[in-house]
């Protein structure tokens, strides 16, 4: 009889070798998948940030170069509590203003109010609203100053970045 109780011990023992294998293989593997998707999100958040900062100073650049044959101002809006760059060009006879500048969104998709660099573009005639525009990126703070022909935009991105964007205008309507 104790032959028989001999003979299922190595099995048993190998049984339960390769079930603990197989239990540490499995927790070694939802280990590497957990640190594999934490640093995947790390990495999406980083490049939302930079996406953001690019996105915020690509605009302003973009939206100056583009339009610099016309009058660059910076406008205020003290019943509106805002400062807009303002960028006047005039087509078949009629002015047309591209105002770039920081709001906080009323409307906003997720339902959170923030701030947001804003974009409109109206005619002469319109009557400029901040809600005009089109949401750009989440910004913080947009501060525009014109001295000497050169532009500087200070900016805030939403984690607290800030970014300087210095232009020297090429027209010489500028600065008012």
């Amino acid at each position: 009889m104790s032959k028989p109780v001999l003979s299922r011990s190595p099995r048993i023992i190998q049984s339960v070798f390769v079930l603990l294998l197989l239990a540490l293989f499995a927790c070694l593997s939802t280990f590497l998948v957990t640190m594999g998707a934490q640093i995947y999100r790390n990495t999406v958040d980083s490049a939302d940030t930079n996406n953001n900062s690019r996105i915020m100073t690509a605009v302003v650049r973009s939206a100056v170069w583009a339009e610099d044959g016309g009058d660059v101002e910076i406008e205020h809006f003290d019943e509106l509590g805002i400062t807009t760059l303002t960028i006047v060009n005039e087509y078949d006879g009629e002015k047309y203003y591209k105002r770039l500048y920081c709001a906080v969104d009323p409307d906003p998709l997720d339902g959170a109010p923030r701030s947001c660099l804003w974009e409109s573009f109206n005619s002469e005639e319109t009557e400029f609203r901040i809600d005009s525009g089109e949401t750009i990126c989440e910004l913080n703070a947009f501060e525009p100053t014109i001295e000497d022909g050169m532009l500087k935009v200070d900016l805030e991105s939403p984690n607290g970045t800030k970014s300087t964007i210095r232009i020297a205008l090429r027209t010489g309507g500028a600065g008012k």
